[in-house]
């Protein structure tokens, strides 16, 4: 984005030529002018966004950061809301009523017409992260009893889709789902052929309450653009197209990254200070408690410290590597829960795996800083005890990482947790008190080795 293009927006809106900036943001790509609005204060955002034709705002208001759709949706009008509503597909027109709060979201459906009303009803009735929140209604059904000629008339009368305009799914005369049809297998047959008589089983359907992440996964795996989407009783209710497929993809992924980081839901690196703030502040809180009881675990062996001063070297090493250890495996883990690949029934046999690669791992990390330690003239009695310590944390790094995010999976929370709580709090408090305990026996039982060094040079 052009920084010079934004402060002569901004100059524009300060001089108060509205008419100047109309003309200019309604001539700018959808993509840019989400750019635009991500990245001005909430002033010039709301003033910007109430400058815009309708169905330009409607296009605009789908591609902006969760951040950014959370303040225009909170400081519109909701009639101007409503407005934008009508204008987008049933699924994005759910999406965003989801995220209002009660009163807005009925004074908002209020004003819809009665058709969108009853669309917006159905989806809203689901959870917004499952197949049935996913779906849009807005496709045409053909049945098996239908000749190709009546679909194509249907067909005409339609117009063209471009999200779906290749596909046609089929059902039974109650509804039931039977399959999909080619359009342009239309063209290959009579006038008076039956669907049925050329239609083709689907490789694959949701059910309503089935997760969006599952789904995602159906159609990666079938390589299909579309998934159509069931209920208990195989009717057809509605379709996921592949964009909303890639959508579930991305948020599932920037969920992911957010939450492993500590930062918790989606947020903007645009928005204001204090909004970015309070989202963030919760997790900090969490991250200083771990730390104070780290921390507190080192205050116990004050006189183990006082008498080899040297060990404090290797604390944030011993606890640094324990982590990095197990945040690789909370990586492998979390991806591999996320695409489908294991399951709890996986978990023993992945932690014989990952002790063994982090016994082998300890094992080289443990031997190299044992070496340092005598390359650096500290006292020789360090060496065994950053080896002992290296080794026994980087292999608890590895079984934590293994096991938390299977349990948090099991536990229905979100895996990614794990990386940022219970993966930093206990590699550190545990890479110290091991470390710490195993110096505090050798000093009991090898006093005079506290002072010895070994000189290499």
């Amino acid at each position: 984005m052009d920084y010079e293009f934004l402060d002569r927006l901004e100059a524009l809106l300060e001089q108060g030529k509205l008419d100047e900036v109309r003309e200019i943001v309604n001539k700018l790509p959808v993509h840019s002018l989400a750019d635009v609005l991500e990245r001005v204060d909430q002033d010039d955002l709301l003033a910007i966004f109430r400058l815009l034709d309708t169905d330009k705002a409607a296009d605009v208001i789908l591609k902006v950061d969760d951040a950014t759709r959370d303040v225009l949706l909170t400081e519109l009008e909701n009639e101007r809301v409503s407005k934008l509503v009508e204008e987008l597909d049933s699924d994005d027109a759910a999406d965003i009523v989801a995220g209002m709060s009660p009163e807005d979201r009925a004074a908002v459906i209020s004003r819809l017409p009665a058709d969108d009303r009853r669309d917006l009803g159905e989806l809203l009735h689901f959870p917004p992260d499952t197949a049935g929140g996913r779906m849009t209604v807005d496709f045409m059904k053909v049945r098996t009893t239908d000749t190709v000629q009546k679909v194509t008339e249907r067909l005409r009368k339609k117009g063209p889709d471009p999200h779906y305009s290749s596909l046609l799914f089929v059902t039974d005369t109650r509804g039931h789902f039977e399959g999909f049809l080619e359009i342009d297998r239309l063209l290959f047959n009579t006038s008076k052929t039956k669907i049925r008589d050329i239609a083709q089983p689907y490789p694959v359907k949701a059910f309503l309450l089935e997760d969006q992440e599952s789904v995602a996964r159906k159609a990666e795996k079938a390589e299909v653009p579309i998934v159509p989407v069931v209920d208990e009783q195989d009717k057809l209710r509605g379709i996921i197209t592949i964009e909303d497929i890639i959508d579930v993809i991305r948020e599932e992924s920037t969920e992911d990254i957010y939450r492993s980081a500590g930062v918790g839901e989606a947020t903007s690196l645009f928005e204001s200070p204090a909004r970015s703030a309070g989202r963030r502040f919760p997790w900090l809180f969490i991250n200083l408690g771990t730390a104070f009881v780290a921390a507190s675990v080192i205050g116990l062996f004050q006189v183990t410290i006082e008498s080899l001063v040297a060990i404090t070297i290797f604390l944030p090493i011993v606890a640094g590597l324990g982590g990095n250890a197990g945040s690789q495996t909370v990586v492998m883990v979390v991806r591999s829960l996320a695409l489908g690949e294991i399951t709890s029934a996986d978990a023993w046999r992945l932690l014989r795996r990952q002790v063994v690669t982090c016994l082998l791992l300890g094992l080289g990390a443990g031997a190299v800083v044992a070496v340092g330690a005598v390359i650096f003239a500290l006292p020789i009695i360090l060496a065994p005890l950053v080896f002992l310590s290296l080794l026994i944390n980087i292999m608890i790094g590895g079984m934590v990482g293994t096991l938390v995010p299977m349990v948090l999976k099991k536990l229905k929370f979100d895996p990614s947790l794990a990386s940022s709580i219970f993966l930093t709090a206990t590699t550190d408090t545990l890479g110290f008190l091991v470390l710490l305990t195993l110096a505090t026996l050798a000093l009991r039982f090898f006093p005079d080795l506290a002072a010895f060094t070994f000189k290499l040079f």
